[in-house]
């Protein structure tokens, strides 16, 4: 009997370590790959989806001085993607992602320092060939919601088609520079304006094609061409307010 007794709590005492031993105390692991995406009164900031078995989601932190950080966002486990919402165009943010699991246990929030500047964008311009129709000839970033304005009351580029040697261009009025950044297949793939490497008077535009600007006023800017022909140009316009920043799209910051 006594034995008998031992082996009983022997075997209690075994069932107490087991449990003991399924208590979860192991972090996820630190979200990677964040990128933020420049928009206009918005940032999109992605990541790389974690592997844990047990993770229930991430949350979101933002800082507007890259030290102190505030969570804005709880999300699920499936999501990789959110958009901030309560930014202003011309300020700067920082953010970080964490991951939590089912237990409560959260990693320590991303080594990536991700940071963002929201500026004003705009779609479907139209400018036609200045010999023509000059009063919708022209194209003023600093008022962006006027659309084509007349070239004589003062813009930042205009567009002419030579006909002689059948090529259309962009015209710089005021000292504006530009730059031709080649085809692109979306608006966002350029990332950020070149500080350096701009022309003054005039460059051909193709089809495709995004722009790069550096205005007067020290700011940066960008336009996609969507359609061009021997009258006209339409595209995409994006304009960086907060100045001698060329951050115009997506960015990673390492």
């Amino acid at each position: 009997m006594p034995v008998i007794g031992q082996m009983l709590v022997i075997g209690i005492c075994c069932g107490c370590q087991d449990k003991t031993s399924l208590v979860d105390s192991e972090s996820p692991t630190m979200p990677r790959g964040i990128i933020s995406i420049t928009g206009d009164r918005q940032i999109v900031v992605e990541w790389f989806p974690n592997g844990e078995r047990d993770l229930a989601g991430y949350h979101v932190w933002r800082s507007q001085d890259g030290q102190d950080f505030t969570q804005i966002a709880t999300l699920g486990k499936f999501d990789f993607q959110y958009a901030d919402l309560k930014v202003r165009n011309g300020i700067t943010y920082h953010y970080k992602v964490s991951a939590f699991d089912q237990a409560g246990n959260e990693s320590r929030i991303s080594l990536e320092t991700i940071q963002d500047t929201p500026r004003p964008a705009g779609a479907n311009i139209t400018l036609t060939d200045f010999k023509q129709w000059p009063e919708e000839s022209g194209f003023d970033f600093s008022a962006p919601n006027r659309g084509a304005v007349d070239l004589a009351k003062g813009c930042d580029i205009y567009f002419g088609f030579d006909d002689e040697v059948g090529a259309a261009y962009l015209y710089s009025v005021n000292g504006t520079k530009m730059q031709d950044m080649g085809y692109r297949d979306h608006f966002a793939d350029l990332d950020q304006s070149p500080v350096r490497g701009f022309t003054t008077k005039f460059l051909e535009i193709l089809e495709g094609h995004i722009y790069a600007f550096y205005l007067p006023g020290k700011n940066f800017a960008k336009v996609h061409v969507k359609q061009v022909s021997t009258d006209s140009v339409t595209f995409d316009w994006a304009l960086q307010i907060d100045r001698e920043n060329p951050q115009l799209a997506p960015i990673l910051w390492r």
